[in-house]
């Protein structure tokens, strides 16, 4: 029984070596997306300024869910692996 619920814990850790890399892409390109549209609205003296404050903002939410998920799936991970060497 017990090689069932390691078994399900390879699964989730498969799983999480998978999700750590995307989050992780994920976040560094919104947030390099988000940094060039606040360079460009510091640039931007003019009434386009505004326009580009809604396009940082709008990348700039997603660039930290995708961070928070990357750093939760990090630790979980981490998590796994720490007690799959125990078990194991």
């Amino acid at each position: 029984m017990p090689e069932a619920g390691i078994g399900a814990m390879v699964g989730l850790l498969w799983g999480l070596l998978l999700v750590v890399p995307v989050s992780f892409g994920v976040a560094a390109r919104a947030d390099a997306k988000a940094r060039r549209m606040s360079e460009s609205r510091a640039s931007d003296q003019d009434r386009r300024g505004s326009v580009a404050a809604g396009h940082c903002d709008r990348w700039r939410n997603p660039a930290t869910r995708a961070w928070l998920i990357c750093g939760g799936a990090s630790l979980v991970t981490g998590g796994v692996v720490g007690v799959l060497i125990f078990v194991g």
